[in-house]
Order: structure tokens, then C-alpha cells, then sequence
């Protein structure tokens, strides 16, 4: 047991592996300016996708969110959403259900070159039998489905990145 380790680190190194986040890094920097589109029709409904993307810039890209000085920059538009039923109790009301959230990303990389992405993320949520969706959990649940897709499009960025070795 005390030799499997090493050997299992010594197969990790001699296949070549990296984490994806060495591709990302590729085209991501550390500093990033988020941008979010609003629609000016419905502004309160692309609330959630500002906190998603900020959220996504900490935990997912693992960078710096700022306003100036930005070696990259990601610009969201919602292009949809929406919160379908999936089941329902024995007295037919909805007991659980996914918002679904599409996305357009305009990708400003560190190489000033852009990029575009067409992503889209789920998020499943029960709820008790009789309750209303009040705008809170729908709040939630979106948000929860656009980190969903920024996730997404961490993994696109890091083919990408892949790619990048390859030209």
C-alpha cells in the first residue's frame, strides 16, 4: 500500500496529465471584468445572472473580479429561462421542478482575442405539496442553473485552452 502512491503519482506525471485549470489559464487571467447584459424589458428577471457570474468569477475561474485594468473580460446575455414541473403529488400539484437558463458568453481572453460560447445549465428543486413559487426560490433556482452553465463554459474555456497548445 505504501508503494501505490508514488507509483499511482509517478503515472500521473509520465502520462502527461494537467489539470484542466492549466488550459484554462491559457486563456482566462486572473483579472477579470463581468459584464452583464440587461434586458431592458425585463431587467428584474437578469438579476440573478450578475450574481451567478460574480459568484462563478470566485469559486469557478478561481480569479478576481474587478472594473479596471482587466486582462479578460466575460459578457453574459440571457438568451432564456424558464421553470418547468417534472412531478407532481397524488393530488396533482408540482412537487419538483428544473428552471433551465440559456446563455450567450462573449469571451474577451487574456490574447485580446474573442471568443463566443452558447451554453445552457439545469437546476432540479422540490418543493412541498401546496407551496407557491414565490420570487425567492425562482431567484434561486436560476441562479443555481446559470452556475450550472458557467460550469459549462469553464469546460469549453479549457478545450480551448488544449487547442491553444495545438496552433
Amino acid at each position: 500500500m505504501k508503494f501505490f502512491f508514488p507509483l499511482l503519482l509517478l503515472l500521473f506525471i509520465g502520462c502527461g496529465y494537467k489539470p484542466s485549470s492549466v488550459y484554462q489559464q491559457k486563456i482566462i487571467a486572473k483579472d477579470i471584468k463581468a459584464v452583464v447584459n440587461i434586458n431592458s424589458k425585463n431587467p428584474k428577471k437578469d438579476a440573478f445572472l450578475k450574481d451567478a457570474l460574480d459568484d462563478a468569477v470566485y469559486t469557478i475561474f478561481n480569479a478576481n473580479l474587478v472594473d479596471n485594468n482587466e486582462k479578460t473580460t466575460i459578457i453574459l446575455s440571457l438568451l432564456s429561462s424558464s421553470i418547468t414541473p417534472l412531478d407532481y403529488d397524488e393530488n396533482g400539484f408540482p412537487i419538483l421542478y428544473r428552471s433551465k437558463v440559456s446563455l450567450k458568453a462573449k469571451i474577451i481572453d487574456k490574447n485580446k482575442k474573442v471568443r463566443f460560447y452558447n451554453i445552457s445549465g439545469t437546476y432540479d428543486f422540490a418543493v412541498t405539496a401546496n407551496s407557491v413559487l414565490n420570487d425567492q426560490i425562482k431567484f434561486d433556482a436560476f441562479k443555481k442553473a446559470s452556475i450550472d452553465a458557467l460550469n459549462k463554459l469553464l469546460a469549453k474555456i479549457a478545450i480551448n485552452g488544449v487547442n491553444y497548445d495545438n496552433k
